[in-house]
């Protein structure tokens, strides 16, 4: 075997190894384009209370009263924070504040829609699958708008 094999060979594992582990942020936001409060309650896939009670940031909701850009909103340095109402187990409601945009979820590569069991909006319950093809897809986050 000759050294330019060995070192393509070796170059090309390199690579492979190191694009495996790369992961990329993808928040999950809600834009509450009406003049009225929205009631949302999200449903999990695992029993949030024990989270919590492990890690209570982990389930924190940040919220600005305008309208923003994900690259906007994660600019800014103190982000106000939503209260959260633990339903049973595994569920949160939460009161989306008129002309807002509010992050639902900090997660890599989409991770959210395998914690969200479904979320539920004006009666109706929206699955991940649903709240992909309802979201718009920008730079790597999600933004469902409610009109």
């Amino acid at each position: 075997m000759s050294i330019k094999v060995i070192t393509r060979g070796f170059l090309s594992l390199i690579f492979v190894l190191v694009f495996f582990g790369c992961s990329y942020l993808t928040d999950f936001y809600i834009q509450n384009l009406t003049a009225t409060k929205k009631i949302i309650k999200i449903n999990y896939n695992y029993p949030i209370s024990k989270a919590i009670a492990n890690d209570p940031g982990s389930f924190e909701f940040n919220y600005e009263n305008e309208i923003l850009t994900p690259r906007s909103f994660q600019k800014i340095k103190s982000l106000k924070s939503l209260e959260k109402k633990v339903v049973g187990d595994s569920a949160i409601v939460l009161e989306i504040y008129p002309n807002s945009t509010t992050r639902i979820d900090k997660s890599h590569n989409g991770h959210w829609r395998e914690k969200i069991k479904s979320v539920e909006m004006d009666g109706k319950v929206f699955t991940p699958a649903e709240l992909k093809n309802k979201t718009k897809f920008i730079s790597n986050d999600y933004i469902l708008k409610i009109n």
